[in-house]
């Protein structure tokens, strides 16, 4: 084999290499893309269904308050101040999520992911003292043990599910921020641009 072979033979063996390096950095970049959309797709059917569950507990508010003799204003309003803020920071979430989907660039979704993290976070904090404040106006108005029973078990229930969800969310949430932060990393490592 004489030299000029060697060479021909040796920048075959080069653009192979680079073409399957390209082919390998593409393939990561679709998996990295496809982790970082289902796991978006999660947090907006998650906020769908949360923004259902609040439109029907709004509903059945609606018909209770109408047909059912009133026990006490103060539970009546911490109800509807508690439905009312549900409903208004629910929407926000999801509009910061669909914010996230239309978004193209990297960095830009990794800023409105974190942003939605804090709405979330700060959701449990606007949220929160007016349950309690609520359960506490139930455990007053409603004298009987069967009842007083009832709403600490369905309040331990929500607390549970409400652990899980939280955890789920943030779970979902880094998720996406690691394979965008990948995504980010593999294009400055290539000198790509969107």
């Amino acid at each position: 084999m004489n030299l000029e072979e060697m060479q021909q033979a040796w920048k075959e063996l080069n653009e192979r290499v680079a073409r399957n390096e390209i082919l390998h950095r593409e393939e990561v970049k679709r998996i990295l893309n496809t982790r970082r959309e289902s796991q978006l797709e999660k947090l907006v059917r998650q906020e769908k269904t949360g923004l259902l569950v609040i439109v029907a507990l709004c509903l059945f508010c609606t018909y209770a308050w109408t047909t059912i003799p009133r026990y006490n204003l103060a539970t009546d309003l911490t109800a509807a101040l508690l439905l009312v803020s549900s409903f208004v920071l629910q929407t926000v979430r999801l509009r910061k999520l669909t914010k996230i989907k239309q978004e193209e660039n990297l960095e830009m979704q990794i800023k409105y992911t974190l942003r939605y993290k804090v709405t979330y976070n700060r959701t449990y904090l606007v949220l929160y003292p007016i349950i309690i404040l609520f359960v506490i106006l139930l455990l007053v108005n409603f004298h009987t043990l069967f009842n007083r029973t009832l709403i600490l078990l369905l309040l331990a229930a929500g607390i549970i599910a409400d652990y899980f969800i939280f955890h789920y969310t943030h779970d979902r949430v880094k998720q996406m921020i690691d394979a965008n932060r990948e995504l980010r990393q593999i294009e400055e490592e290539y000198g790509e641009k969107n």
